[in-house]
């Protein structure tokens, strides 16, 4: 599927800005100009709608799963991973 470019004089807005914000609103606030620029655009625009619904239900997917899952490393592997570290830092 190709991107589609909008380049009206008044409106500059493509689907590449609005995907950076799809994704940018995952993992911070928008502010109200960015907001109103995406809306608009989705209002307008079926695939990035469909890009924007997806992505919500993916990121809330993992994220369900991270949060039963307790990523922990053993006392011996962090020890390990400092040796590593600190032996690759001093070459």
């Amino acid at each position: 599927m190709e991107l589609k470019e909008h380049t009206h004089k008044w409106y500059t807005f493509g689907c590449k800005d609005a995907t950076y914000l799809t994704v940018k609103g995952e993992y911070e606030k928008l502010s109200f100009s960015e907001k109103a620029q995406l809306n608009f655009h989705l209002m307008m625009c079926k695939y990035c709608r469909f890009f924007a619904t997806q992505n919500k239900k993916i990121n809330s997917f993992f994220r369900a799963s991270y949060d039963k899952t307790e990523l922990k490393l053993s006392d011996n592997k962090k020890e390990a991973l400092n040796q590593l570290i600190t032996k690759n830092l001093k070459k």
